[in-house]
């Protein structure tokens, strides 16, 4: 039985196996698909498919409320165009107020709202109160109840407050309104240099009020004074080269001893400011008990400082030839040269000019004394201990070093002061 079946099996896949290759020859051969007109023609039908996949969503107008930033609202035109608006507000005192401002870029207004509400939080809401205070009242309640300041300061200053600038209401005090002052101030034929004197310390005056409570917008004041050193209303003062020749001193010297009215002996203070390198002003306030002989040193008060206006003390060394000059003074005074220096600067200029001497002024005596020194061959430091600077670059401006040696050898006029003054 067994062999019967495997028998039949096996006769059954031989039937089977010849039909599947009849059926096979009779099959017809399938073309290779290939890129004909009707293939082509079917193509264009699929994109528009892929096109709208692709094509970007359009903001619909009313869709605004899907936009989900704090303190900015979403707007959008008829157009399509879409814009930003910064808005913050807060309530002061009982009262409502806003800041807001447009953008047409999603990341300049976050930047401006982030930056906003930082300033908030440590500086408070800005609240623009507008009061009734003009230039001219800080000024004068500056000149009034602040420390004194220089003279060319209350100078500057009282000509700001007596102008129609002054009567400018401080809290709306804008960046145009101080560069428009500042070219009406070029426009009266002032240099840079002078107008920069004006600004300054009409800048500083708003500066010291706005920290006794005066309501001003001090930053509007430190971006106009920066846009107006940038753009060159303002300059600094220039630096002087000025030395006088033996030849000047000797012609105003002489005009000075042959004016018998003249009682200030500018003479003598001329020839010390050569010798001492002092100031004018630091001159006249020498004092006999600060005086150090046996050192051959001074107390100089209130000597010139760029931030210090006042109680810059410095011990400074005096040359001998300077001390000399001292010793001979007679003492009449707590001070050693007591007079107005003023007076001592107007009867400088006056002799100066009628002997013809040009552009020397006063102050050049100083640079001329501090380049003598270094001429002389003294070191930077134990010159400074002379002029009383605190660094080398600070004195590098005053020196003008032509050649080596004592330019005052055997001057003849410390000779001729000390006899006039009996030492």
């Amino acid at each position: 039985m067994t062999d019967i079946d495997d028998s039949t099996f096996r006769t059954l896949a031989e039937i089977k196996a010849e039909r599947a290759k009849s059926a096979f020859g009779t099959m017809p051969q399938v073309k290779q698909p290939v890129a004909d007109a009707n293939f082509l023609k079917a193509t264009p039908q699929a994109q528009p498919e892929v096109k709208k996949s692709k094509a970007k969503k359009k903001i619909v107008v009313g869709e605004s409320d899907k936009f989900d930033e704090p303190n900015m609202t979403r707007r959008i035109s008829k157009s399509g165009c879409v814009t930003y608006m910064v808005q913050i507000r807060r309530r002061v005192n009982g009262k409502q107020y806003s800041l807001s401002k447009t953008f047409r870029h999603l990341g300049n207004a976050k930047k401006l709202r982030n930056k906003r509400l930082l300033e908030i939080e440590v500086d408070g809401f800005p609240i623009q109160i507008v009061t009734e205070t003009t230039i001219a009242d800080v000024i004068q309640d500056r000149l009034t109840r602040g420390k004194q300041v220089g003279r060319s300061a209350i100078q500057n200053l009282k000509f700001i407050r007596d102008s129609e600038f002054g009567d400018t209401k401080v809290s709306t005090l804008t960046q145009a309104q101080l560069y428009d002052f500042s070219d009406l101030l070029l426009a009266g034929e002032r240099s840079p240099q002078t107008v920069a004197g004006y600004m300054v310390h009409l800048a500083a005056t708003l500066k010291w009020a706005k920290r006794r409570g005066a309501l001003i917008p001090i930053a509007v004041v430190i971006d106009a004074m920066e846009v107006m050193w940038e753009d060159e209303l303002l300059a600094r003062s220039e630096e002087r080269d000025r030395r006088p020749d033996l030849g000047e001193l000797d012609k105003i010297l002489k005009a000075i001893v042959a004016n018998k009215r003249q009682k200030i002996p500018v003479a003598t203070i001329m020839v010390f400011a050569i010798f001492s390198a002092r100031r004018l002003g630091e001159i006249c306030r020498l004092r006999w008990e600060d005086l150090k002989v046996s050192e051959s040193k001074i107390w100089v008060r209130e000597m010139k400082h760029p931030r210090k206006k006042k109680k810059n003390n410095v011990w400074c060394d005096l040359p001998p030839e300077a001390l000399q000059i001292i010793l001979s003074m007679p003492r009449t005074s707590e001070f050693i040269f007591p007079y107005n220096p003023r007076s001592v600067g107007a009867a400088f200029r006056r002799h100066r000019d009628k002997v013809g001497v040009i552009d020397l002024r006063f102050h050049d005596l100083r640079h001329d004394a501090i380049s003598r020194l270094s001429e002389m061959g003294i070191l930077q430091s134990f010159v400074a201990k002379t002029s009383g600077h605190k660094g080398e670059s600070c004195l590098e401006r005053y020196t003008h070093v032509e050649k080596v040696g004592d330019k005052y050898a055997d001057w003849p006029w410390l000779a001729v002061i000390l006899n006039m003054n009996g030492f």
